[in-house]
């Protein structure tokens, strides 16, 4: 692979511009910082970083390859990992064939996959047979293994960012075509690192899975019996979508070897990284065109281009960095009057205590009356805490004292919602039991209600609100633009999220002296993806247990995954949230253990469960309250660090919590942590998730650290470090001051 590289000469430039050169044997299209050579016959595509390396070397087409794929349904849903149907390795692989999904339709996995269906013969790429100039790159017409004639249009081009090389590819004809793949060669020890809020690893080498927004898969282990398939399944299975299931996917990564990659479709996608062949990966869309943007260079390199691609999380004002507490509702036991005392109570507690929030967030506003909000909003602004409020993705009949049913009324009589294909609103039954419609964000019309909702929360005197679910899609739904759930499942994050953004800014630029800030929780990768119009991120509903499926184990591998692909605005409830059938409330260890886990994340907030209702700081005893104010008072030193590494990930993609394998390439030991961090480079974070333990195993990188008792760590080795309840295991490099001194005050007054 060197030798034809040198053979053609490449020089890639170093300054703005692209080049193309079609010769007889290959053809190079190279642009700034990146490049990739396209062998004519067999056809197989180099992609080189700024020097000129190979990174990444697809798989040759071969000339009567094929594979038939057996009609094999894919369950997905409360059942053990079955094996994936057999696939082509060749470029650009098509099935010619069926490819279906089943949703789950109602209640609190509505839109969440339920199985898979695929069948056909699968053809390949083979060579060129013409290629011409196009813009910055070329237009290849490609031969192909299928005995019918068809061929292969693929556009080859720098771009969208300097740095970066994006492919497109159709077969033509396209009618029956179901989906299109494209598969790789992978070194034996290449890393796959990314693809959003996944739970179960860092490394996803040897794993397969589809990239689908799921909701409400929660953990198998406090509640096994009840949630694992047959037989049993590993600590880190998600009921009902196995260890792969995320809120927040991205169809993003970046490779050990040196480049990242973006497949940049809303479809369904299939990954296959080195799983059923360990010298390969292949990546399928259910769809019959394949877009995807290759990055070479190095991890800080590919990840700044990747994420200027697909959006990073904007800045939020600083007093969202500080802590937040929440007033969530506790479902279908909190009528108004009973709620309007709970918050009233929790002031006094706030008085009574000496906590001083930046924000506290009032989700069942709107079942409180204008009068009484508007006192609310008063009584917090005369402490100086923020209103926060709450907004989803869907309207419903429900009145369990989220949304307003009135709004539902309003949807469905404006056309707002989603339809079935005949223009009939389309109706399903939601978490709550009631109907229910999806916000159609691609009606102007839908846009504007929905931006009007928020305009009106904020002239109210809230500074913020939560926007939750938006996983939610079927794919028979219909939308204004013409598309279907096929490609809105997945996109729909983004529209309404894009959406907020476009009020939340024209608000500020009225209002000048207003900083407003939202968290969301579905998100999506793409060009842009859902990060760009997104402040943080919460990761769904996780369990009120100590497990590494959904419970506190959870939350590091989540926020490591997603943050590296943009979103690094994490943000985790405190304590939990799901408490429902067979998990027990938060305890006071898991409350301490994961207040302790956030005070050195990105973010400090405190929710509260579904059953149970708040788990507040003073709901438990003197020992649970001393040590959540000494985490709020850590974070809140924390503060003016994480503003300072928010403000640089803006710039560069570089995220604010790191995993170790980014700040310390090359080290193999520090690559296999994930569970433990470092805030920018001189803070190492290794708070404990394991109930009842007293210490905790650390890895320690090169170099010299040293705890808040002084003593000194040096690396790179592992130690276990003494970690009593009340004691969060954190590490300063020695020489660095990351963090203020701590004062006797107490925890810092919001500004």
């Amino acid at each position: 692979m060197t030798i034809a590289v040198a053979a053609v000469g490449l020089t890639l430039p170093t300054t703005a511009g692209a080049a193309v050169r079609i010769g007889t044997e290959r053809i190079v299209v190279t642009g700034r910082g990146a490049g990739v050579e396209i062998q004519r016959e067999p056809l197989q595509l180099t992609f080189m970083d700024a020097r000129g390396r190979p990174v990444l070397r697809g798989l040759r087409g071969s000339e009567g390859a094929e594979q038939v794929v057996p009609q094999l349904r894919r369950p997905q849903f409360a059942t053990k990992a079955t094996t994936p149907p057999p696939t082509l390795y060749r470029p650009f692989s098509f099935l010619v064939g069926t490819h279906l999904i089943e949703q789950s339709p109602a209640l609190q996995w509505e839109g969440t996959l339920a199985a898979v269906t695929e069948g056909g013969t699968e053809f390949g790429a083979v060579a060129v047979q013409s290629a011409r100039r196009s813009g910055s790159g070329v237009r290849l017409t490609l031969s192909t293994s299928d005995p019918s004639g068809r061929k292969l249009i693929a556009s080859i081009a720098p771009g969208p960012r300097h740095g970066a090389i994006a492919i497109s590819a159709a077969p033509r004809p396209a009618a029956g075509v179901a989906a299109i793949s494209d598969s790789f060669a992978s070194e034996p020890d290449e890393a796959f690192r990314g693809f959003g809020g996944r739970h179960n690893r860092i490394d996803q080498r040897g794993t397969e899975f589809y990239n689908y927004l799921q909701q409400e898969n929660v953990s198998s282990g406090a509640a096994d019996v009840w949630t694992a398939p047959s037989p049993a399944a590993g600590e880190d299975y998600l009921f009902p979508n196995g260890p792969h299931a995320a809120y927040y996917a991205q169809s993003s990564f970046l490779s050990s070897s040196g480049y990242g990659f973006l497949l940049d479709q809303d479809q369904i996608s299939h990954w296959r990284m080195a799983s059923d062949r360990g010298d390969a990966w292949q990546v399928q869309a259910a769809s019959k065109r394949l877009d995807y943007v290759v990055v070479p260079g190095g991890p800080r390199r590919s990840l700044r281009t990747l994420t200027a691609i697909s959006g990073r999380h904007n800045v939020p004002p600083r007093w969202a960095l500080k802590p937040i507490l929440d007033r969530a509702v506790i479902f279908q036991n909190d009528p108004p009057d009973k709620y309007e005392a709970e918050v009233r109570d929790d002031l006094e507690q706030i008085d009574r205590h000496g906590l001083h929030p930046s924000a506290y967030r009032i989700e069942g506003w709107q079942f409180l009356s204008k009068p009484v909000l508007a006192d609310l909003i008063a009584e917090l602004k005369s402490r100086g805490i923020r209103t926060m409020l709450y907004f989803r993705a869907f309207v419903g009949e429900d009145e369990i004292g989220t949304d307003d049913p009135a709004a539902y009324d309003q949807a469905i009589a404006g056309g707002y919602v989603a339809t079935h294909a005949n223009g009939d609103p389309y109706v399903f039954t939601s978490n709550f039991f009631a109907d229910a419609a999806q916000i159609d964000f691609t009606n102007p019309a839908a846009v504007a209600w929905w931006q009007g909702r928020i305009r009106s929360a904020l002239r109210l005197g809230a500074d913020g609100f939560m926007q939750d679910f938006g996983e939610q899609v079927l794919d028979d739904m219909h939308f204004s633009d013409g598309s279907t759930g096929a490609t809105m499942h997945n996109r729909l994050p983004t529209l309404m999220h894009r959406a907020s953004r476009q009020i939340v800014r024209k608000f500020e630029r009225r209002h000048p002296k207003r900083r407003i800030f939202y968290f969301t929780r579905a998100g999506y990768s793409g060009s842009p993806g859902a990060a760009r119009y997104e402040f943080a991120n919460f990761p769904g509903d996780a369990t009120t247990d100590w497990t590494r499926s959904a419970g506190i184990a959870s939350q590091t591998p989540d926020m490591l995954n997603r943050g590296i692909g943009g979103a690094y605005g994490f943000t985790t409830d405190i304590g939990g949230y799901f408490d429902v059938g067979p998990y027990e409330p938060t305890t006071k260890e898991l409350f301490i253990r994961w207040a302790q886990w956030a005070a050195l994340s990105p973010m400090f907030r405190l929710h509260g469960s579904v059953r149970a209702g708040p788990h507040m700081p003073w709901t438990f005893d003197a020992k649970a309250l001393r040590s959540y104010k000494l985490m709020a008072a850590l974070h809140a030193r924390a503060t003016p660090l994480i503003h300072r590494l928010w403000r640089k990930a803006r710039q560069t993609g570089m995220p604010i919590a790191r995993p170790m394998w980014l700040q310390f390439p090359g080290d193999p030991r520090a690559a296999r942590q994930d569970q433990q961090w470092t805030l920018g480079s001189d803070l190492l974070v290794a708070p404990v998730v394991v109930e009842g333990a007293t210490r905790r195993k650390v890895y320690f990188p090169e170099g010299c650290w040293r705890d808040r008792a002084g003593r000194k760590y040096r690396g790179p080795r592992s130690a276990s470090v003494p970690a009593p309840l009340g004691t969060l295991p954190f590490f300063i490099r020695c020489g660095a001051h990351p963090l203020p001194p701590p004062t006797n005050r107490g925890p810092d007054k919001p500004g």
